[in-house]
């Protein structure tokens, strides 16, 4: 099929890249149906289809542009110093998933539905991911967790930044309507890099 003369081929791939994270992101892989992300961009399903054959490859792609946004911090935290602060991690981390919520969102589908598209697309942002954590078996990490086994550490953060992005009833009830005003950001920022100096 031959790509309409006036499209603007780099703004349409964009659009159906945003209206695929939507989709991923409200109703998982297995929920998501091409016909749905035609709509939200405003493109026919023949248009879609040109530019993405297959809705693996177009969730290859989506994930690919959130995880590689992490993927690209994990790697400048690397670069810039040997021994990489935790607290820089962490709340970059947090900053990364305010600003870019949907990464949570695919994510938690992965996990609920057992499968491992994810991590079998982005290998390489879990191997740098291992890298920029400290040794998880190291002694010395340890007595720097406060004898807590940084593993444990490691699963409480993780919790504490990926927990504030789900639809969850109660955090509604606790938050209201919206928990993600400019105010709301600065203090569960600041409350993270405290929950990480009881650790460090």
């Amino acid at each position: 099929m031959a790509r309409p003369k006036d499209a603007d081929p780099e703004r349409t791939r964009a659009t159906i890249l945003d209206a695929a994270e939507e989709e991923f992101a409200h109703h998982g892989f297995y929920g998501t149906r091409m016909v749905a992300i035609a709509e939200r961009a405003s493109v026919t399903h023949s248009l879609l289809h040109y530019y993405f054959d297959s809705k693996e490859r177009l969730y290859d792609r989506v994930v690919g542009r959130l995880f590689g946004r992490h993927l690209a911090l994990f790697q400048a935290l690397l670069v810039s110093r040997d021994d990489i602060s935790v607290r820089e991690l962490v709340v970059q981390s947090f900053d990364l998933f305010w600003e870019y919520p949907n990464q949570v969102r695919i994510m938690l589908w992965e996990m609920a539905s057992g499968d491992d598209r994810v991590e079998r697309s982005m290998q390489p942002f879990y191997e740098t991911l291992a890298d920029a954590l400290p040794g998880l078996n190291n002694d010395s990490v340890a007595g720097r967790c406060h004898g807590h086994d940084p593993r444990d550490v490691y699963t409480t953060l993780l919790g504490a930044l990926v927990v504030y992005f789900f639809r969850d009833p109660s955090l509604k009830k606790l938050f209201g309507k919206d928990r993600f005003t400019e105010a709301d950001r600065a203090r569960r920022r600041a409350h993270i890099g405290a929950l990480v100096d009881l650790f460090f």
